[in-house]
């Protein structure tokens, strides 16, 4: 019986150790689980940008260049349509510039959820910004050049 209690008692003063190491690790191991989860919506946010960045400045670039207008017009509407409800950053937004090149800028913000991970990280928001350019061609210039190429190809294998 007098060893029973011995037992009992050794068991009790180990149960209390694993609930002070668990209050002081647990929230620690929150913290680093919930930075990885926003690091990833960050890098998601920062790939699907870059990847409508792109689509938008050649939407812009691949029509007939009348006029600056038509190009921005283009690059703009397609803009729009793809940033709309589609990011985890909580802002976002773009910027369209038309000069020889379409350059497209799309930047969005996304916010710390605890300041916990503000103190870790140094920042209340990250920044994701984006830049993608595409080059107008003239669709009978860009014809043109390739067929010089055919025919520079032409020569080489005859």
């Amino acid at each position: 019986m007098v060893k029973e209690r011995k037992v009992k008692n050794a068991n009790r003063k180990a149960e209390g150790y694993f609930t002070v190491e668990a209050t002081l690790i647990m929230p620690f191991v929150l913290y680093v689980c919930i930075f990885i989860i926003y690091t990833g919506f960050y890098l998601y946010d920062r790939c699907v940008m870059k990847q409508d960045a792109y689509r938008a400045a050649l939407a812009g670039s691949s029509i007939y260049r009348d006029s600056n207008q038509k190009v921005y017009n283009a690059a703009s509407d397609m803009a729009a349509r793809l940033v709309t409800d589609k990011y985890i950053a909580a802002d976002y937004g773009y910027i369209v510039t038309v000069q020889s090149k379409v350059k497209v800028t799309i930047e969005g913000r996304l916010h710390q959820p605890f300041r916990g991970l503000v103190s870790l990280v140094g920042r209340k928001e990250w920044v994701i910004s984006e830049n993608a350019e595409s080059k107008c061609i003239n669709p009978v210039v860009f014809i043109r050049m390739c067929h010089m190429l055919e025919e520079g190809f032409s020569h080489v294998t005859d």
